[in-house]
């Protein structure tokens, strides 16, 4: 919704903001050719602060996956590592699609 499908900071709520949120389509190059994978996937579970980032105005998107997780899930399972397990799932997911738009 912020960073749109595109990466580029194009998402139907960038509008309403006050700060456009950045590309994502130039992470690699902005990292001297590198993804920058473990500082994504830490942005985005958002449960870990990452102060260099300064402040959380991202959705904390761990938070809200594990949410979705315990509402889903037989409750005969493990349910902290059921829910732990999908919600590295998803951000990995999140994260390769991140990867993908590189330009």
């Amino acid at each position: 919704m912020c960073h749109g499908a595109s990466g580029r900071g194009e998402g139907w709520l960038s509008e309403h903001l006050k700060n456009r949120p950045p590309s994502l389509t130039r992470l690699r190059k902005n990292n001297g050719g590198v993804f920058p994978f473990e500082q994504v996937y830490e942005v985005i579970d958002g449960r870990k602060e990452v102060r260099i980032h300064g402040p959380r105005d991202m959705p904390v998107w761990g938070f809200a996956y594990r949410r979705e997780a315990e509402k889903s899930y037989n409750p005969y399972f493990d349910q902290y590592l059921v829910d732990e397990g999908v919600v590295r799932a998803r951000i990995l997911a999140l994260v390769e699609y991140i990867s993908q738009l590189q330009e």
